[in-house]
């Protein structure tokens, strides 16, 4: 997640999430908390994650113009005077989806802005798609219009530009999709207190913020290293062979993955020693490769060893 304009840092996080220096009886971790998504609609008005914990249908723009102002402020801490000005350009988001976490549920054991961080994270690892949350709400979404109360706005993922990193993104937020999160977010939460899948997810996950193809591949191969662990001698074809092993079982295909596999890698290093940018196919391979990776160890609830899938790889049955 992004920090917000005053950021105090919070405890207990996963992902560092930095979060306002606001009262307490608006703390985060004692409030009602509506993640705003942008990026797909979803299929289905409603769908419950477990208990304390909903994903639905919603609607907000989030708008963010560039102004330019032309004198100083009087003192520090005032307001410029006018006139200001728009400028070209600014950002602007329509959040589709909505994840609801009911004030006293705590699901997963993370605080509670990084359960929304994780759901929206396994979301983009179960679509491939360019998701995004910009906006977290202390008031749901509909309720705004109409609500007494004046919420409290968080703007969280709001870098301009985001790679999209899949080669065909759905065009909707399945329910198939959200059984799929259901079924892995416990999973996943627990896998975070590894420290390796921790570094490896965050690294993968934040690779769709980077500002180039050629960042974009290295911190794919960076998820990768960490999930499995090369060592420092023969990196190429231990990464290879274990990767190939991970995914799948004794056979040609597994053949022809290391093999495909190695010349990957091969990409990864172009990108990082010789500042080549990869193509395309090469860049989406590899986010596959790490995709596939991550959401095996989050389904089998287990990071990968090195030293099994090394002897594993010997049995050529």
């Amino acid at each position: 997640m992004a920090d917000s304009e005053t950021p105090e840092e919070s405890g207990n996080t996963v992902e560092g999430v930095l979060r306002p220096d606001i009262p307490a009886e608006r703390d985060p971790n004692r409030i009602p908390l509506y993640g705003g998504i942008s990026g797909l609609p979803i299929s289905i008005p409603e769908y419950v994650l477990c208990k304390g914990l909903i994903v639905r249908e919603a609607y907000a723009h989030v708008m963010a113009p560039y102004i330019v102002a032309f004198k100083s402020p009087e003192r520090p801490g005032a307001p410029h005077p006018g006139p200001w000005k728009a400028a070209q350009g600014g950002l602007g988001f329509d959040v589709t989806i909505e994840v609801a976490l009911a004030q006293d549920s705590r699901p997963t054991g993370l605080d509670r802005l990084n359960t929304l961080w994780l759901v929206v994270a396994l979301l983009r690892l179960a679509t491939g798609a360019a998701l995004r949350m910009p906006v977290i709400s202390d008031v749901a979404f509909a309720a705004v219009p109409s609500s007494e109360k004046e919420p409290m706005l968080w703007t969280i993922e709001m870098p301009p530009q985001q790679l999209h990193l899949t080669r065909e993104p759905p065009d909707e937020v399945t329910e198939k999709h959200l059984q799929w999160v259901r079924k892995s977010i416990l999973k996943g939460a627990e896998l975070l207190n590894d420290e390796a899948f921790n570094r490896a997810f965050k690294t993968f996950d934040s690779a769709v913020w980077s500002h180039s193809t050629g960042s974009a591949i290295i911190m794919a191969w960076a998820a990768l290293e960490t999930l499995f662990r090369p060592g420092r001698r023969r990196i190429t074809k231990t990464l290879a062979i274990s990767i190939a092993t991970f995914l799948h079982p004794a056979g040609a295909q597994r053949d022809r993955a290391y093999q495909y596999i190695t010349k990957l890698y091969e990409t990864r290093g172009s990108a990082a020693h010789d500042a080549q940018l990869p193509e395309f196919e090469q860049l989406i391979s590899s986010f596959e490769l790490a995709r596939q990776s991550i959401t095996k160890c989050i389904e089998t609830g287990e990071m990968p060893n090195r030293e099994l899938l090394l002897n594993r790889w010997k049995e050529r049955l």
